[in-house]
């Protein structure tokens, strides 16, 4: 069981390398095939010193044709036919029979069976090399297999996958024992034949050999379709993103494998990746041009594009979920603005009624001063007593006033964030989602916040600065920079002079920490002319303009 569970998260740990490998590939296959075409100009100026000679061109238009071969299809039939032509005017039976064998590739990789095999059948297979012949034998057992693949009609499948079987046969009686090429005819015969375990066996005897990407690459796809037959699937994705990470590192563009991927995964439920590789598959077969690779593609993408947009509207259920909350939220703060806005007005009548029974008191200590002295000590405090109510009632006016607007500032903002949001999820265009969400500048609005406090306070205070300088010598007097109105010291003993003394309160006012409140205070009190001790109340005893004008009255 432990053994077990170790191989299982090996597993897991080598595919999670392979897709992120992957991955990364694909997002640089702009550039590989830049390489590619840089490739493609280097055969031009390799073979472009030559002589103008028949040969010379042969040998230029054959490197064309194994450049583009795996590259683009239009471009490497012209280029085949090309050395055709260069051949049968060269009057070279083995060039010109190798030309044919190239061109039936390029014919069956595009779809074209029929001609394909037509062509193969002029091909006289004595006027070939060994190499060569390998790679007629083994080109006539790919399109055999091919069409019986394509075809899906069981009587012709049969006849094809017997034909095919007999060419590889031609490879296994050909060529010495453990060769490449023996493995090779040897692995698909066995694979095609349903006999997996020992075909598995020719294909990792290969793997071990040098041999050229392109064959890597279909090496890795065949021994991914094997372990997937014999129900070893985490092996068989292994292998399959091995080969595709080969075509894509080298351009190779007319090959299954990412295709085969996508369709592996989405059955694991990867849909996001199985939608980008069938989409990377799609632009490759449409730069190639295979026409039978659009059948294959054309059954599996409605499926994953299906899930594709179920995963999309998922998304849109949970936006307009997100959307439904931040309504609610706008509601719920305009019913509790509502209900504060009533309570206000109650205070505010109520404090009207406390000023004008104040003033009845103020009549009536005026006439109780005549009768007895000895209660003039109690009618002075009860005059600075109602003077700071007074100065009370001035602040909250003002700072009411200043509530309201904020809030209506901001029942605005919501407003209008809740429109985008609807118009984003109503156009689907859920990434301008990220763009509102940057718009939103919370120290801009905390500047604001604090620019409309000091507007508010020096309305009040308007002698605040110069009053609270006198408390020190030239030297440490507080002065706000260009641009200012208050700063961060003034602002402090501003809110202890309305009245907000915990640090606590100040600290999350300023979004400071309660040490740094602290400290400030502390250092602004320790440079001051008077005592500590007398300090708060000297700031306390600052009085609000208006209220300088009714004690100038009194």
């Amino acid at each position: 069981m432990f053994l077990f569970l170790v191989t299982l998260v090996q597993a897991e740990t080598r595919l999670d390398t392979l897709k992120a490998q992957l991955n990364s590939v694909l997002l640089r296959k702009p550039l590989y095939d830049k390489l590619k075409q840089k490739e493609i100009l280097n055969v031009f100026e390799k073979f472009k010193k030559q002589d103008e000679t028949l040969s010379g061109r042969y040998g230029l238009y054959m490197g064309l044709f194994e450049a583009y071969k795996s590259f683009n299809n239009d471009s490497a039939y012209v280029y085949c036919k090309k050395a055709k032509q260069c051949a049968e005017l060269l009057e070279d039976k083995n060039k010109v029979n190798y030309a044919k064998v190239n061109l039936s590739f390029v014919l069956i990789s595009s779809g074209m069976f029929k001609e394909g095999l037509d062509t193969m059948k002029t091909v006289r297979v004595n006027f070939l090399n060994q190499k060569e012949r390998y790679e007629y034998y083994y080109l006539a057992a790919r399109a055999n297999f091919d069409l019986t693949d394509y075809n899906k009609i069981d009587y012709y499948g049969q006849l094809y996958t017997q034909r095919g079987l007999n060419y590889c046969d031609s490879i296994i009686n050909n060529y010495p024992e453990n060769s490449s090429e023996y493995l090779s005819g040897l692995g698909l015969k066995l694979l095609r034949s349903k006999k997996y375990a020992a075909a598995i066996s020719s294909y990792q005897k290969l793997l071990l050999m040098k041999s050229n990407y392109r064959d890597s690459a279909i090496n890795y796809s065949c021994l991914s379709y094997l372990y997937y037959s014999i129900n070893q699937p985490e092996k068989g994705l292994e292998y399959l993103y091995e080969s595709a990470i080969i075509d894509n590192v080298h351009s190779i563009k007319e090959s299954l494998a990412l295709l085969n991927l996508a369709k592996q995964i989405y059955l694991l439920g990867w849909i996001k990746e199985a939608f980008s590789y069938i989409h990377y598959s799609i632009e490759d077969n449409n730069f190639y041009g295979a026409k039978q690779r659009k059948v294959e593609i054309s059954n599996i993408l409605p499926i994953i594009e299906r899930s594709k947009i179920d995963d999309i509207e998922k998304q849109k259920r949970s936006l307009i979920i997100y959307a439904s909350i931040i309504t609610i939220l706008i509601i719920l703060t305009i019913y509790f603005a509502t209900t504060y806005f009533r309570q206000l007005n109650k205070l505010r009548k109520a404090d009207k009624l406390i000023i004008e029974q104040n003033l009845d008191l103020n009549q009536a200590n005026s006439q109780l001063r005549k009768i007895n002295k000895t209660l003039d000590v109690a009618n002075q405090s009860l005059i600075n007593t109602n003077q700071k109510l007074d100065e009370a009632n001035l602040i909250k006016e003002e700072y009411i006033g200043y509530f309201f607007n904020v809030n209506a500032t901001y029942i605005e903002k919501l407003d209008r964030l809740k429109r985008s949001l609807e118009k984003i999820i109503n156009a689907q265009q859920y990434d301008e989602i990220q763009v509102i969400l940057n718009r939103l500048n919370t120290n801009s609005e905390r500047e604001h916040f604090y620019r409309s406090f000091d507007e508010v306070f020096l309305n009040l205070f308007p002698d605040f600065i110069a009053q609270f300088n006198a408390l020190f010598d030239a030297e440490h007097q507080s002065q706000p920079v260009h641009g200012q109105l208050l700063n961060n010291e003034l602002r402090i003993f501003a809110l202890i002079r309305l009245g907000i003394d915990e640090n606590e309160t100040i600290a999350k006012i300023l979004n400071y920490s309660v040490n740094t409140i602290y400290t400030y205070k502390t250092k602004v009190k320790n440079r001051s002319l008077i005592p500590n001790d007398e300090f708060k109340e000297r700031i306390l005893s600052i009085k609000a303009i208006k209220m300088e004008l009714i004690n100038d009255v009194v």
